[in-house]
């Protein structure tokens, strides 16, 4: 199987099934820098929205993807945030015009001011924006903005986009302990919560793949269940044990290219690979012992768990 510069799986999601990701931005192109992020620290820290990746390039590897694949979701997710490229609603509108399949955009909340940004992303059927903080201290702490950028304007952004969104919005809170988690944090975003519009969920997370910050910390489950009872409207706590199953029936023989698309968005351990990709463990396994020989994945210890990720993410 040939390696796409621009999709990659699909990769069975909780929330999803399986969907096929959409990745539109280089490694580490973001406006935040969290201290949390499964894929290191940021190295383009940037407002700067132009065509990072050509819109026809994006669409043919998409079509030719779905010639071999139905997914359950088409999503906007991997190396940077999404709405950085200005071609995003164009990327959009030709997904829709070869398929039914549902466009789901991951986004980080911050170009939501943008006008344009608002009308890329309304062509999508489900957003899922993020909320880690709205204290401006903490959400430096946790996000690290750009500078020049302002939770007070994000925050803003983010308002009027869900009051104008008409398809469903998944909220999204990450935690870490000591960070933005404090009582004040809490009582500040369940206010912030309650003032957006058209909300179907409010997902809580907290850091379950190896960060980019090692003092960066979880939550226990307890404490998440604690807050998600202090936020409003209906909370899920999607903190991932993805990848905890031992044996599962497999329906797919994955590739050594399969699992190296995967990990270059979403470091994982063997499990959680094999489940993402829907693959058998035991060859997964053996595939991703051979690729740490060849020096292609890297190894990284996160909470009693081995991880693996490529190179140049750490």
């Amino acid at each position: 199987m040939q390696r796409y510069m621009h999709v990659y799986g699909p990769v069975l999601s909780r929330r999803l099934g399986r969907s096929l990701g959409v990745d539109i931005i280089p490694f580490k192109t973001c406006s935040y820098d969290c201290v949390y992020c499964l894929l290191g620290r940021t190295t383009c820290h940037t407002l700067e929205i132009r065509e990072y990746a050509p819109s026809a390039d994006v669409l043919e590897e998409i079509r030719q993807r779905l010639q071999e694949e139905t997914p359950d979701a088409i999503s906007f997710a991997g190396s940077g945030e999404p709405t950085l490229n200005s071609s995003l609603g164009e990327i959009i509108d030709g997904i829709k015009a070869m398929t039914d399949i549902p466009v789901v955009v991951f986004t980080n909340s911050s170009l939501l001011w943008d006008a344009k940004v608002r009308q890329n992303l309304a062509r999508a059927d489900i957003i899922s924006p993020s909320l880690d903080a709205v204290l401006p201290a903490s959400a430096e702490a946790v996000n690290r903005l750009v500078p020049g950028l302002e939770v007070r304007k994000i925050y803003e952004g983010l308002k009027t986009f869900c009051h104008d969104f008409h398809g469903r919005i998944w909220l999204e809170v990450l935690l870490v302990a000591g960070i933005n988690d404090t009582d004040d944090d809490i009582e500040a975003l369940s206010s912030a919560i309650k003032g957006l519009d058209n909300i179907e969920c409010v997902q809580l997370n907290t850091v379950v793949r190896p960060p980019a910050e090692r003092s960066a910390r979880a939550l226990g489950m307890s404490r998440l269940q604690a807050i998600a009872k202090r936020l409003p409207g209906k909370v899920e706590i999607i903190a991932s044990s993805f990848g905890t199953a031992s044996s599962r029936p497999a329906h797919h023989t994955a590739s050594a290219e399969e699992v190296l698309d995967l990990i270059e968005r979403h470091p994982s351990t063997a499990e959680g690979i094999a489940e993402g990709l829907d693959s058998d463990l035991e060859k997964t396994r053996g595939i991703v012992k051979e690729l740490v020989r060849k020096g292609s994945l890297l190894e990284s210890e996160n909470d009693g768990k081995i991880f693996y990720l490529l190179p140049q993410a750490r």
